[in-house]
């Protein structure tokens, strides 16, 4: 059997096992959650079928935007479920685990970038209007687009990105503070 063919079969059943997770948990949370793995099973698909454009939007807008903004609206709306959200006394043991193995996977993924950025190709680093008008010519929107945001301004996206998950959970620390106030 072919490695393409075994990865299919994971990634089929990781997206139907994370598609039933979204109807059957009782949990909100659980089921925004479930589904937040499941788009990611749909971007690993447009992978296998060399769509990185779609499996990048897939990732950005839909996993990432639509869903961290249903996650929000979610936890706000139900303030008093504060007991069925997972504490660092409850978490169970595969939580843990979970937890250390996507650390871990993070930190090789930030290890990749910071070493691989000087093996990049000299086309994928646009630092100018003039590079990136040249590399639209050469390549086409969404290739020089996709090359100037990941590898030419990789670090300022990413800097947004934390800046934006820090304003996200700084506004739920301040709704929940509110909420908690409101109901003494």
């Amino acid at each position: 059997m072919l490695a393409g063919q075994i990865a299919f079969y994971v990634l089929a059943a990781a997206a139907i096992g994370s598609g039933i997770g979204v109807i059957a948990f009782r949990n909100a949370v659980y089921s925004a959650l479930s589904l937040i793995v499941n788009l990611f099973c749909l971007a690993l698909f447009f992978l296998m079928l060399n769509a990185i454009f779609l499996a990048t939007v897939q990732v950005l807008v839909y996993a990432g935007a639509i869903m961290v903004l249903f996650l929000f609206v979610v936890t706000m709306l139900s303030p008093e479920n504060d007991e069925s959200l997972p504490t660092p006394d409850r978490l169970g043991l595969w939580q843990r685990g979970a937890a250390v193995g996507l650390g871990i996977i993070l930190a090789g993924a930030i290890g990749y970038i910071v070493v691989g950025q000087a093996a990049l190709h000299p086309d994928a680093v646009a630092t100018g209007a003039q590079d990136l008008a040249s590399q639209i010519s050469r390549n086409g929107n969404t290739e020089a687009f996709g090359q100037a945001l990941f590898h030419g301004f990789l670090f300022p996206f990413e800097v947004t990105s934390v800046i934006l998950v820090a304003a996200i959970v700084g506004a739920v620390v301040l709704g929940r503070r509110t909420s908690s106030r409101e109901g003494e």
